[in-house]
């Protein structure tokens, strides 16, 4: 199929802003914030190393958008807007691509998204994603990784290591096993914490590359040290064998928010959590001295070398 038969056929009826001019244009105009501050966000999946090659396409659109989403929460910001690239390997058959235009258009409306354009391309080989997402801050500034200071409660939503489970399960061809959809279809926080993080947080990030690797980032960051205990975090299959939880700790696609904030905000902030049924709590705390250091029992445990998921060549 053509791609301006792909686009008028299956991303045209969810772009329905008018900034978005029906996909007609190769540039789409943005909606004015007012003085809110806007932020943006772009993250790529890759079939084979972000999402397995008989993943639903269904599960992948809806992984596409939160793992953007997360990022734009954890700014203290919600989505307003996107655009879509797509790049189609010709051995996948239509009906999948119609499959994921389907469920990419409904995620988007779940979280008040609109499509404004994008582009798409035919792939040699393996499906390729990726998705540009703007966000409207509900502070008078976005929430960085670097505010953090010593002393400050470090918090964190949800649960960790599900998704590190999922994809243990689909490696032994268990699809039915409970977690798969974390790993499918990672669930995300209420749209309220980018309300919590904007009004509490001094420094804030997305639980995406492992919590114990991401936790050393915000320290590094901020120019400061981290404590985690890991009896305070709530993990996937409440294990308590402490190889376990090092290893779901530093797997990483929760997309939980991890941040911190004042001690004297302790009260609020879980008053805030309860009125929004929000799963959060206290996890640790920031320290002077830099570094990352995770408490068992009581007592400093050996990190493994390896923290989270690392980027590179």
């Amino acid at each position: 199929m053509p791609e301006k038969d792909w686009i008028s056929s299956y991303f045209a009826p969810l772009a329905r802003s008018s900034g978005a001019a029906g996909l007609m244009d190769d540039v789409a105009e943005m909606t004015p914030s007012g003085d809110a501050p806007v932020v943006v966000t772009v993250d790529a999946m890759v079939e084979g190393i972000h999402f397995r090659a008989d993943d639903p396409l269904a599960s992948v659109a809806r992984k596409l958008v939160r793992v953007n989403v997360s990022d734009i929460y954890s700014a203290g910001a919600l989505p307003t807007e996107a655009l879509l690239t797509l790049g189609w390997p010709e051995q996948r058959p239509e009906a999948e691509l119609a499959d994921f235009a389907t469920a990419f258009g409904h995620e988007l409306a779940v979280h008040g998204i609109q499509l404004l354009g994008g582009d798409t391309v035919k792939a040699p080989a393996g499906l390729f994603l990726s998705l540009t997402l703007t966000g409207v801050c509900q502070g008078a500034r976005p929430v960085r990784r670097n505010g953090a200071k010593p002393g400050q409660d470090v918090w964190l939503t949800g649960q960790i290591g599900a998704a590190c489970l999922g994809f243990d399960a689909l490696g032994r061809g268990d699809k039915d096993d409970r977690w798969v959809y974390a790993y499918q279809e990672p669930r995300l926080p209420y749209a309220d914490i980018a309300t919590l993080v904007a009004r509490y947080a001094s420094a804030a990030m997305d639980v995406s590359d492992g919590l114990l690797g991401d936790a050393a980032q915000m320290a590094k960051a901020s120019g400061c040290g981290i404590e985690i205990n890991l009896e305070n975090i709530s993990v996937a299959g409440n294990s308590r064998d402490l190889s376990e939880i090092l290893r779901l700790t530093t797997w990483g696609d929760d997309y939980q928010i991890l941040f911190s904030a004042e001690k004297n905000k302790r009260d609020e902030i879980l008053s805030f959590a309860s009125a929004s049924v929000m799963d959060i709590g206290v996890v640790g705390e920031m320290a002077s001295d830099c570094g990352l250091k995770a408490i068992w029992r009581g007592e400093a445990v050996n990190l493994p070398e390896t923290l989270g998921f690392e980027h590179g060549w």
